[in-house]
């Protein structure tokens, strides 16, 4: 059986993606001359993390980037309500980016600030489809495994 395949792997791998995106969010808010080398100390462990879980969960949960061909009825349905999630939160991350942007203008070296945390932003944006997945959908069914080879 696969790592995934029940409700609370998902979501503990959707957590542990979570913590690593706001491990990169911390390290591009303090991405600055006196605590660069923390920032970046930080971002390296947090990226590869949050990457790294929301690589898997893609995976198992399989139908953010699905085309329309391969799915069916309920899966569509999944998609789209994924996708409008998702959107609603980049929505909320781009007015924290906004919010970081009007206090980052008074900063000498701003253009740096801002690009980092949009950045760390848009990374955390793109897994928000996958991440919602993994803690909506509910336990496969052990009976559609029978017979196949555990990966």
């Amino acid at each position: 059986m696969t790592v995934t395949r029940t409700r609370s792997d998902r979501r503990r791998l959707a957590v542990a993606a979570v913590i690593g995106h706001l491990v990169v969010i911390a390290g591009a808010a303090l991405l600055r001359e006196p605590t660069l080398w923390f920032a970046v100390g930080l971002m390296g462990p947090g990226l590869c993390l949050c990457v790294g879980a929301a690589a898997v969960l893609r995976r198992s949960v399989g139908r953010p980037g699905s085309a329309a061909k391969d799915l069916d009825e309920r899966e569509m349905l999944l998609r789209n309500r994924a996708h409008y999630a998702a959107f609603q939160g980049i929505c909320l991350l781009m007015l924290v980016d906004l919010a970081y942007g009007l206090y980052a203008a008074e900063q000498p070296d701003s253009g740096s600030l801002l690009s980092s945390m949009t950045a760390a932003l848009f990374v955390f944006g793109t897994s928000l489809p996958a991440l919602w997945l993994a803690w909506k959908l509910p336990d496969d069914d052990p009976e559609d495994f029978e017979g196949v080879a555990p990966a």
